[in-house]
C-alpha cells in the first residue's frame, strides 16, 4: 500500500502545533495566578512625614514665671460709659513695668495692681473707631468709697499700658482691708485727640463726650490678701 507522506506530515504538524499552543496556555494561567497576600501588618496608610518640628508637650511649665489670676473688682461686672465705651475693672498682685517717666510704685511697695479695661462699642464707629477697640488719651481716675465707715480713697489718674493680653489703663496701688464702692471718672480725650470732622468722606459724624463719664462698681471686697 502507496503511503502519502505529504498528508502525515501535515497532521504531524497540525498536532504539534496543537501541543504547543496547549503549553503556552498553561504558561499563561500560571503567570495570571490569584495575587499575593498582603504581608501580615501591611495595610494602606501613608508613612509618616518627619517635617523636622519639635514635638509639642502637653505641659510645657516655666517655673520661673509667675501666674496672672485676674479677679473682677466688685460685682457689677462691665459697665457702659456713654454711647462709646464698655469699661470692666479687675485687680491681681502688683507687677513691676517699664514706665518711662510714670510714676508707678514698685511691686514690692503695692497691694495689688489696679486694671480698667476699656474697649468701644458698636456706636464708636460715629466717632472712627471699629468695635472691641482700645481707645487711647483717656484720663480715669478711680475713688473708692468703703462702705462701713465712708471713708474716701482717691487713687488718682490711671496710666496707660500694655501687656500680653493688650492695652489697659492702671497703676499699682496700696489699699487697707474692707468694703468698697468703686466709681470711675472718665474725662474726654478731645483735648489730646484730634477728630476728622471734614464735610468729605473720610470724615466722621460723632463726637467726644463734653462731659465726664462715670460708671461704678458695688461691693468690692478686699481683705489684704491675694491668692
Amino acid at each position: 500500500m502507496k503511503i502519502n507522506t505529504g498528508k502525515t506530515s501535515a497532521v504531524k504538524a497540525i498536532r504539534n502545533a496543537a501541543v504547543a499552543a496547549s503549553a503556552v496556555a498553561l504558561l499563561l494561567t500560571g503567570c495570571s495566578g490569584p495575587a499575593a497576600d498582603p504581608a501580615p501588618g501591611a495595610d494602606d496608610t501613608p508613612a509618616a512625614v518627619d517635617t523636622g518640628a519639635p514635638e509639642e508637650t502637653e505641659d510645657q511649665f516655666d517655673p520661673n514665671v509667675v501666674g496672672i489670676n485676674e479677679l473682677e473688682v466688685g460685682d457689677s461686672g462691665p459697665q457702659i460709659a456713654g454711647d462709646y465705651l464698655e469699661v470692666a475693672a479687675v485687680y491681681f498682685q502688683a507687677i513691676d513695668m517699664e514706665h518711662g517717666n510714670m510714676a508707678m510704685p514698685p511691686a514690692s511697695e503695692s497691694d495689688m495692681h489696679f486694671e480698667i479695661d476699656i474697649k468701644t462699642t458698636e456706636k464708636a464707629k460715629e466717632i472712627g473707631f471699629a468695635a472691641d477697640q482700645f481707645m487711647p488719651y483717656l484720663k480715669i481716675t478711680p475713688k473708692l468709697t468703703e462702705q462701713n465707715t465712708g471713708e474716701v480713697v482717691e487713687l488718682g489718674t490711671l496710666m496707660p499700658m500694655i501687656a500680653s493680653d493688650g492695652p489697659h489703663y492702671g497703676n499699682n496701688i496700696t489699699l487697707a482691708p474692707g468694703l468698697y464702692t468703686v466709681e470711675l471718672t472718665i474725662q474726654s480725650p478731645a483735648d489730646d485727640f484730634m477728630l476728622h470732622t471734614g464735610n468729605d468722606t473720610s470724615g466722621v459724624q460723632g463726637r467726644f463726650w463734653s462731659e465726664p463719664l462715670k460708671v461704678t462698681f458695688e461691693n468690692f471686697e478686699w481683705d489684704g490678701q491675694l491668692l
